[in-house]
């Protein structure tokens, strides 16, 4: 299937749907990328209104109510209701405009089972539960591959399934409770570094195995993805996995933070291991991702430094 016409971005005003749009507009793709009033994927009637008036030939979902560990312990049914609201919108109003023949969502290795041990491959995205620890939001996920499995069958379209393992990069949500790990630990280190603190408390055990791709990296994937027929779930990763021990270390040297790391292990760790296993996409998108792990911390950790007040308003 031949990919042309307009694009419809959600969520690109997120933190990876800004890299996403940048990405596409880089690659010289015409696209629309709405915000509320004019799109509310919480509301039916905007979602169609809004289909029917642009006639998009791509959708791309990046839209997501998310967070870190704090927020899928707490608010659990706010995960789930939100996320498949807005996917449910977007798919019905989808179907009643007879413009669209290419539909992706962007998934998270959340959606992954919680016991596989080792590298997570794509065969194995049925192959148990959830970890209880992001079981709302991960299931979401699998609700979006079904969703757009059933409705390509039906209307034509080609659906598209990458599944992103843990982004960091500028534009990030830094607030503890929202943020994802890397994010937390450079406001974390930073707010240390800039009070002078002689102590950090992190979460945990500090064990935890974890793998992390630069948002520009996982917005480049996306765009290349976006260019095949490919139609299976896609990881989308480096395969390299790091502890949250050796990450605060590294985010402690770049920040310049000299003091103590206490590990409070009454806190919960989650998944002890969540690395995916990245031999498909290298092959599919004939790709990797070209920046290390200490090249996009040390670009992250400068953008925040220059922006922090902005960065820590967001919620």
């Amino acid at each position: 299937m031949i990919m042309g016409g307009l694009v419809l971005l959600t969520g690109g005003t997120g933190f990876f749907g800004r890299a996403i749009l940048a990405e596409l507009l880089k690659q010289n793709f015409e696209v629309v990328a709405p915000g509320r009033p004019d799109f509310d994927l919480l509301d039916f009637g905007s979602v169609k209104a809004f289909l029917e008036k642009t006639k998009p030939q791509t959708i791309v979902h990046s839209a997501a109510y998310y967070g870190g560990l704090g927020i899928c312990m707490n608010e659990p049914s706010n995960l789930f209701l939100i996320n498949t609201k807005m996917i449910i919108n977007l798919l019905e109003a989808a179907s009643k405009v007879n413009s669209i023949n290419r539909f992706m969502a962007i998934g998270s290795a959340c959606s992954y089972p919680g016991k596989i041990d080792g590298l997570l491959a794509e065969n194995e995205y049925w192959e148990g539960p959830l970890h209880s620890s992001v079981e709302a939001y991960g299931f979401t996920k699998k609700i979006q591959y079904v969703g757009i499995r059933s409705f390509a069958k039906q209307y034509g379209w080609l659906g598209q399934f990458p599944q992103i393992t843990n982004l960091y990069g500028e534009h990030d949500v830094f607030t503890e409770y929202r943020s994802h790990v890397a994010a937390s630990l450079i406001k974390r280190f930073a707010d240390a570094f800039l009070e002078e603190k002689s102590q950090v408390v992190n979460w945990g055990s500090g064990k935890p195995i974890r793998e992390f791709i630069y948002v520009k990296d996982a917005a480049q994937a996306v765009v290349k993805l976006l260019q095949t027929d490919y139609s299976e779930v896609l990881n989308i990763g480096t395969g390299i996995g790091t502890s949250i021990k050796d990450l605060s270390e590294l985010i402690a040297e770049i920040v310049g933070y000299k003091g103590e790391i206490i590990w409070d292990t009454s806190k919960a760790d989650g998944i002890m291991q969540k690395v995916l296993d990245a031999a498909t996409m290298k092959r599919v998108l004939n790709w990797d991702p070209p920046t290390t792990l200490k090249e996009g911390l040390q670009k992250t950790i400068a953008w925040y430094m220059e922006n922090k007040e902005i960065a820590d308003s967001r919620i």
